[in-house]
């Protein structure tokens, strides 16, 4: 069984303290009884309402119990090999093979495509460095738009 948890002045509800000084100027120590409590100004914890931990958080506030909803969690978007990640790209875009093929063999975006193939890891996260520079490499070759890093980006599966 837990102990009843008490409020003085409106503070968070607590365990009484181990001496309790009662109006008389007298101390006394536990165990009180429900008079020495309330005579010391302390007050029955008021019970918790109910809510979701898993949505929600329970506070104390102004000497009252208070549901408030939790923040959006930021996404966690799990990695994609090389693969994933070029056919996320040739989905979003609607590129096909031979559209793939004349990118590759495109001396402007040669450098580009050796670095993706030597410099990039075979499991890409969404937050890499490399994800922008080489989606916004590809824009400036006319081979992507704006809205289709955004897409991809935003079609970028997320973990869970």
């Amino acid at each position: 069984m837990t102990q009843p948890l008490y409020s003085l002045n409106g503070a968070r509800p607590a365990l009484p303290p181990a001496k309790l000084r009662l109006p008389n100027g007298r101390w006394r120590t536990a165990p009180y009884t429900e008079a020495d409590l309330t005579a010391a100004g302390y007050e029955l914890e008021p019970a918790k309402p109910a809510y979701d931990p898993a949505t929600e958080r329970l506070d104390w506030q102004d000497g009252n119990w208070t549901v408030e909803s939790l923040p959006p969690r930021d996404p966690v978007y799990r990695p994609l090999t090389k693969l994933e990640a070029m056919t996320l790209f040739r989905h979003i875009t609607g590129m096909d093979d031979a559209g793939e093929l004349a990118m590759r063999e495109d001396p402007a975006i040669k450098l580009l495509w050796m670095k993706w193939e030597t410099d990039v890891p075979q499991s890409i996260r969404r937050e890499h460095a490399v994800v922008g520079i080489f989606l916004d490499g590809l824009i400036a070759a006319d081979y992507a738009t704006t809205e289709h890093k955004a897409a991809m980006l935003a079609a970028w599966p997320q973990e869970g």
